[in-house]
């Protein structure tokens, strides 16, 4: 283990007849480097109690249950010892557990022993649990628990590598010193590189077409022209398909009402280019007698948008700063080019299609 690494280990069991066997394990984790935590550390039982084991069990690397012949105290709502309490508890977050459990129990005596009938069918079910649950280590005096404590910790630090506690001074290594400079410089440029193109943004606002200013919007028709017309608008049917382009005069301000909803989640161009044709083929069926060439035969086709609306568009309300790159992760085959509200187009858009109060 790294000299500036030091796990901390719960240590589980009863405490009055394993003191002797506490001191033991204890000392094996002390000299393995380790920082030892146990029960005998909190105050008496109470609800606060259990609440501070569970959040020291929490902040353990390991955790270690030594189980003799007795069950322990019982927690008067569950019923069971505090020892399975924290056992169950350990194995429900997924704390790597090393238990050692008495190889013959039945040979102890004295106040090594569970009198109790009850107390026994609990402990013995307690160590058919843990002897299902995981591979166990078995031990019959203190003086060989050290040395299994030894060995099931180096099998733990393989399998289970642990962030362990490091003391203040050696957490700041040269190398995390260097990193940490190298961002903070890098968050400075990056914070001065945002102000100004800010400070450039809103200087050359002024000089931009914005708000109720008035946009030229173009989409094209298809039909078939009339040729020679006379005074009732009769005349013949050229076969021949033709294209009219209509210009409509619209504000940016309708236009961001008309895309702006697309954008509050990232949209394609390709998307904002069928909103934008709806809102044509809108302004087509309302304004159709206003906008109809007076040659104009017979419509056979929804309006198509003019080639450089949707260019217009992205370009100018990207240099207003309401639209800017979208930043969601795509797949790599993904090209597209996608926008997105930016905090002041939000502002905006809510302005406008906002429903108030009458």
């Amino acid at each position: 283990m790294p000299g500036d690494r030091r796990e901390q280990v719960f240590v589980s069991s009863t405490y009055l007849d394993l003191r002797e066997e506490r001191q033991s394990v204890i000392q094996a984790l002390l000299i393995a480097g380790c920082i030892p935590a146990g029960m005998e550390l909190f105050p008496a039982g109470n609800d606060e109690k259990w609440r501070l084991i569970q959040r020291v069990i929490d902040e353990c690397d390991y955790y270690v249950l030594v189980i003799g012949g007795k069950y322990g105290s019982l927690d008067p709502t569950t019923e069971l010892s505090y020892t399975e309490m924290e056992f169950d508890y350990a194995e429900s977050i997924g704390k790597p557990i090393m238990a050692f459990l008495h190889g013959t129990p039945g040979k102890l005596t004295g106040d090594q022993i569970e009198l109790d009938k009850e107390r026994r069918e609990k402990l013995d079910a307690f160590r058919a649990k843990v002897e299902a649950a995981r591979v166990v280590k078995y031990w019959n005096t203190p003086a060989e628990l050290p040395g299994h404590v030894a060995l099931a910790l180096m099998e733990t630090r393989e399998h289970y590598p642990a962030e362990g506690w490091v003391r203040a001074s050696q957490a700041m290594t040269p190398e995390t010193k260097t990193e940490i400079a190298e961002l903070r410089a890098r968050v400075a440029e990056l914070t001065q590189e945002n102000e100004s193109k800010g400070s450039r943004r809103a200087i050359a606002s002024d000089d931009l077409a914005q708000g109720d200013d008035v946009y030229s919007f173009k989409f094209i028709v298809t039909g078939y022209r009339v040729e020679d017309l006379d005074e009732d608008g009769d005349g013949d049917w050229n076969t021949s398909q033709y294209l009219w382009t209509i210009t409509v005069p619209t504000t940016w301000n309708e236009i961001l009402q008309t895309v702006g909803p697309t954008l509050l989640h990232e949209s394609s161009e390709p998307e904002m280019s069928k909103v934008l044709e709806a809102y044509a083929r809108q302004m087509w069926r309302d304004k159709n007698a206003e906008l109809r060439p007076s040659n104009f035969g017979k419509q056979t086709a929804v309006p198509t948008l003019g080639t450089d609306v949707v260019a217009d568009v992205v370009v100018q309300l990207f240099a207003l700063g309401v639209i800017e790159r979208g930043v969601k992760k795509r797949t790599v085959s993904d090209k597209g080019k996608y926008w997105a509200l930016t905090d002041l187009g939000q502002d905006q858009i809510m302005k406008l299609r906002a429903i108030r109060r009458e």
